[in-house]
């Protein structure tokens, strides 16, 4: 049997679930790009200082660390001092770099931790499916972005090169500052050329990435349907459910049959039992009521109970309409509810003779 097509849009309860994942629509390209393009701006900035720094330690190293004793200790204090001079030059870069990074980053997905990502996946261990992943659809847009960055690259570089020939053609009746200065212009033009280039198809690559994260997370109708027993609960176990609740409230309202003094009838479609004390009720209440069947069961209870059955068709049908479960009866209606309660009391009172 062919698998049912994915057409319907994901829901907020896949698209939450997926992100919980770390399923999200990101670029790597565009952050890459933005990194060094980044990169070659703070080596713009730092340039001099990097040239002066540098400078200053050669004339160090050559004045203070050739001349001293190698052994364990100078040997220790010369590694620290490099270790030290290297961290103190990149470190900027490196800072600025990991920033662009997180931002791009943010930008693209919003704050997302995911443990479950970090978790081991023994399935990615499969060779199978590792297999499948090289000649995978995801595989051969990888290879042709590649071939394509690689292919711009190598356009943007021969034609800045191409440009400055001339200038690199004299470079040898120059002096080292010049040479220096020359080619650090251009490796510096090259580069910029390229990160624009690189973030133009990074912002390509992130809509490509969107789209190919929602057709991921489209479902099938069927998909669709389980979520939604799954939220709403089954409509069978609900019905079931609903059907229980109405019959434990069918039995507790016949339970209150019996401790009413009057059934008001319609005949045959409404009856309504009333209860009313004295003491301590400032009004009569309906303790039951009902229609069709029900009206039957209250009946054959309040007969078997030998509670006295009243038939006022419009009064039934008032209390029905107006009146709840529990509720004492409303103003308007007492006069009648009055009339029927002394007729059945002076029934009662005469049935004791």
């Amino acid at each position: 049997m062919p698998a049912e097509e994915k057409t319907e849009d994901p829901t907020p309860k896949r698209r939450k679930e997926a992100r919980e994942e770390g399923q999200v629509a990101q670029s790597q390209e565009l952050s890459m790009a933005f990194t060094l393009l980044f990169s070659f701006i703070m080596l713009f900035f730092l340039m001099d200082n990097i040239l002066y720094e540098s400078m200053q330690f050669m004339d160090k190293y050559f004045t203070d660390y050739m001349t001293m004793t190698l052994n364990n200790q100078t040997f220790h204090t010369l590694l620290l001092e490099i270790a030290k001079f290297i961290f103190q030059l990149v470190s900027p870069i490196m800072f600025v770099v990991a920033l662009v990074g997180v931002v791009v980053g943010l930008l693209q997905t919003g704050f997302l931790f995911t443990p479950t990502s970090l978790q081991p996946d023994p399935s990615k261990l499969n060779p199978v499916s590792g297999f499948k992943q090289i000649f995978s659809k995801q595989t051969a847009a990888e290879f042709l972005k590649s071939i394509l960055k690689i292919s711009i690259v190598g356009i943007i570089a021969y034609f800045t090169i191409k440009g400055n020939l001339p200038k690199l053609i004299t470079l040898s009746k120059v002096g080292v500052h010049q040479v220096v200065a020359l080619i650090g212009n251009i490796v510096y033009s090259l580069a910029i050329k390229i990160s624009l280039i690189l973030i133009l198809l990074g912002i390509i690559d992130f809509i490509y990435q969107k789209w190919e994260h929602e057709q991921q997370l489209k479902m099938t109708k069927q998909e669709v349907k389980e979520e939604k027993k799954q939220t709403d609960g089954n409509p069978e176990i609900k019905k079931r459910q609903k059907e229980k609740q109405q019959e434990m409230a069918m039995n507790r309202m016949m339970e209150s049959v019996p401790e009413a003094d009057v059934v008001i009838t319609n005949p045959t479609h409404i009856a309504i039992a009333i209860k009313f004390d004295i003491d301590s009720m400032e009004a009569p209440i309906v303790v039951a009521k009902g229609k069709g069947e029900v009206a039957q069961k209250i009946k054959d209870k309040a007969e078997e109970c030998g509670i006295e059955i009243v038939e006022e068709k419009p009064l039934a049908r008032a209390l029905y309409a107006q009146v709840e479960i529990d509720q004492e009866i409303p103003m308007e209606l007492y006069q009648a509810v009055a009339e029927v309660l002394a007729y059945v009391y002076q029934v009662n009172e005469e049935r004791r003779y």
